[in-house]
């Protein structure tokens, strides 16, 4: 009987199940919506309910049973803490999964970016999380909990933070920034007057999204826009931070080469590379003389959960044959 790994990347915004063999080739790629309990309706009844579609739905279109699949690897977003561990990893048995590993999405980076298996994954999407695994297996999270983790950098944290600014100009005598005109241009505004009013409008017939709209900031830093060149060294000054504490936490040798894989979509598809560089510059220069590899996820997150299965085989030669399977097949 044929074996085969799942990997599955549940996400805030899209959710990816792929399905490989044991001899690391590829079979298929499922996609689905968020699957964030933090940011489904029904939380987790709501997860639950889905998951279950999303798994059975992927499998029977390529007749393959649970009884088939010698190990899964997890990650989602939400989970944070133990309790959600427990709750979600009960959800997942339920609905059919025996032998799996479960972890926070930002986990997925690390073996999808890195040859080595261990190092740092920065996660800049919907979301804002650090991930670390080191050589002895040691794995840390910092942030992922939003205002309650101090997290500066995800869409809707950028987003909000452009409006914000345009309004501290408009009303409480803040610096003028290019964003304001580019911000009126998407509402269909000339006056500041119809701002707040016409935002709510646009935000209440989902013609204008927050998370969606990092795309202003970036606009304005392409501008020379101080206001927004100011907030996003902020917010690459907060993943730095963080950085530099996970290599302490997690003791990486100071003298071995260290990956540092950024990912999430405005990290891989930023307009500008203005945060980017920011970010680099700040922990280069906050960790002088240590060997720093920065690798720009280009492949699906899905990727590290289906090398994290295969390895738990003890099948750890698949990293290029994986990779260039999944960068062939991402929808």
């Amino acid at each position: 009987m044929p074996e085969y790994v799942i990997g599955i990347d549940i996400g805030g915004s899209k959710s990816h199940l792929a399905i490989f063999d044991i001899d690391g080739n590829f079979i298929d790629l499922g996609n689905w919506g968020g699957l964030n309990h933090e940011a489904l309706e029904g939380s987790f009844k709501q997860f639950e309910e889905e998951f279950k579609q999303f798994a059975a739905q992927t499998l029977s279109r390529n007749k393959i049973t649970m009884k088939q699949v010698a190990f899964s690897a997890i990650g989602a977003a939400g989970v944070d803490t133990k309790q959600q561990h427990i709750i979600i990893s009960d959800i997942i048995k339920r609905v059919g999964f025996e032998k799996f590993t479960l972890a926070n999405d930002a986990f997925l980076g690390i073996p999808a970016g890195s040859r080595t298996g261990t190092g740092i994954c920065a996660i800049n999407g919907t979301g804002c999380t650090l991930a670390g695994l080191n050589g002895k297996g040691e794995m840390l999270q910092i942030g992922g909990c939003g205002s309650l983790t101090e997290d500066k950098g995800g869409g809707r944290y950028i987003g909000l933070r452009m409006i914000s600014a345009v309004y501290c100009e408009l009303f409480r005598k803040g610096e003028p920034t290019v964003m304001t005109s580019l911000l009126f241009e998407k509402l269909g505004i000339t006056s500041k007057y119809d701002f707040v009013e016409k935002l709510y409008e646009k935000l209440d017939d989902d013609s204008f999204a927050i998370h969606k709209s990092s795309r202003i900031m970036f606009d304005a830093v392409r501008q020379n826009d101080k206001v927004a060149s100011n907030i996003f060294r902020e917010i690459a000054a907060n993943y730095a931070d963080g950085i530099s504490c996970m290599l302490e936490e997690l003791r990486f040798p100071p003298e071995e080469e260290l990956n540092i894989v950024l990912a999430g979509s405005v990290f891989v598809k930023g307009e500008h590379p203005f945060l980017v560089e920011s970010l680099k510059e700040k922990v280069l220069n906050d960790n002088p003389g240590r060997p720093i590899i920065f690798i720009i996820l280009n492949i699906p997150n899905a990727t590290g959960a289906v090398l994290w299965a295969l390895n738990s085989l003890g099948r750890n030669n698949y990293y290029d044959k994986v990779c260039t399977q999944l960068r062939l097949n991402k929808k």
